[in-house]
């Protein structure tokens, strides 16, 4: 295929080989089939919308400038990316070179490649080596850059950088943005998993201060500083290799900037896979600007003896208090969240058969398995 938007793009380095696409109805990157030393384990990741609420109220301006209205009170809130609502803005696809600042036509991306950029950096004594995968889009007046490094540890860093500039006509007003991410990890090919949550209680080993506890029911989960709340997506079972190793899996650490609130009530969503849904959770904001609709979706039970095809919705937040009479006054410097995936079980990834293995390094997608029911 030659088309300008939906392509499969391979990309390999610091042990990962995986593929990138940008869909023609835009809701950011996604990243496909991901291998690490020749393993797979993730399908899919995303960053497809951010809903952000203003301070209020919001200065109500009229049509044609900018080409987006206000939300109606008492809301005061944009819904950014795929399906945007509530007077926010779809991702448009630039060039990756565009500068920061207000953004012209003449730095519309023309084709998919000149959204993205990938650089590969060597293991020094310092770091492991990494892949990183950047692409570039406006959004109203912000500019949004979606960052995913993947390094030879394992781990996965997923970000999103925040430029452009301030509201045009409230640029004193603070906001938050909340930012969601779609993350669909396959710790085995079959994607037969758990997902768990993590509690520190304390440091007295007669009471097991430290555990992880399987959760029976799909749902939302918030952080908790005071138990250094973590999540798990995880091997339900050992398939191969010796039965006394840990089991598989991927840790979920999220940076506490900013807590939740009418908008959007959750840190992370915990779902199930099911099926064509382009992102299982894109009407998110569609009617109410808040995240009505992950609760709606994630719910009924997860199988936690056979484990089930895990879906995570990750949100990182962040409150911009505008530095509207100095450094932000005539453009914002790129402001970067994010949180991070870690694996646990490591080695028993690696002595996993991948029943979908990357044949070689043509580029050549490969089609999505069908999962088992």
């Amino acid at each position: 295929m030659n088309n300008p938007w939906g392509d499969f793009h391979y990309v390999k380095g610091a042990g990962w080989q995986l593929f990138w696409r940008i869909p023609e109805e835009c809701g950011g990157m996604e990243l496909w089939f991901g291998h690490f030393n020749g393993k797979r384990v993730f399908w899919k990741a995303s960053q497809p919308f951010a809903i952000v609420p203003y301070h209020h109220p919001l200065t109500v301006w009229t049509p044609p400038f900018p080409p987006t209205t206000v939300p109606a009170p008492p809301e005061f809130s944009f819904k950014d990316g795929l399906g945007p609502q509530c007077g926010g803005a779809g991702y448009t696809p630039l060039k990756w070179w565009a500068p920061n600042g207000w953004i012209s036509s003449v730095w519309f991306a023309g084709t998919d490649r000149e959204v993205v950029q990938v650089e590969v950096t060597p293991e020094t004594t310092f770091d492991p080596a990494e892949l990183t995968i950047s692409a570039k889009f406006s959004a109203g007046w912000y500019q949004y850059v979606q960052r995913w490094s993947f390094n030879g540890y394992g781990e996965i860093h997923a970000e999103l950088g925040m430029g452009g500039r301030l509201h045009p006509f409230d640029s004193h007003k603070a906001h938050v943005h909340h930012v969601y991410f779609r993350l669909d990890l396959g710790i085995d090919w079959n994607s037969k998993d758990v997902f768990e949550v993590f509690s520190h209680t304390g440091f007295d080993d007669a009471v097991q201060g430290d555990r992880w506890t399987i959760q029976p029911t799909q749902g939302k989960h918030l952080l908790d500083p005071n138990t250094a709340r973590k999540f798990r997506v995880r091997a339900a079972s050992q398939r191969r290799g010796p039965q006394t190793r840990a089991l598989p899996g991927f840790e979920i650490e999220i940076p506490a900037q900013a807590p939740t609130d009418t908008h959007s009530t959750a840190d992370v969503w915990a779902t199930v896979y099911r099926g064509a849904m382009a992102e299982q959770g894109e009407s998110v904001g569609r009617a109410n600007c808040n995240d009505l609709e992950l609760e709606q979706l994630a719910t009924g039970p997860f199988d936690i003896t056979h484990g089930s095809d895990v879906v995570l919705w990750v949100v990182v937040r962040h409150h911009h208090e505008p530095r509207h009479l100095a450094e932000e006054s005539s453009g914002l410097p790129f402001h970067y969240q994010g949180f991070h995936i870690r694996p646990r079980g490591f080695e028993t990834f690696r002595s996993l058969n991948d029943l979908y293995p990357l044949e070689t390094d043509s580029g050549t997608a490969p089609a999505e398995p069908r999962r088992s029911p």
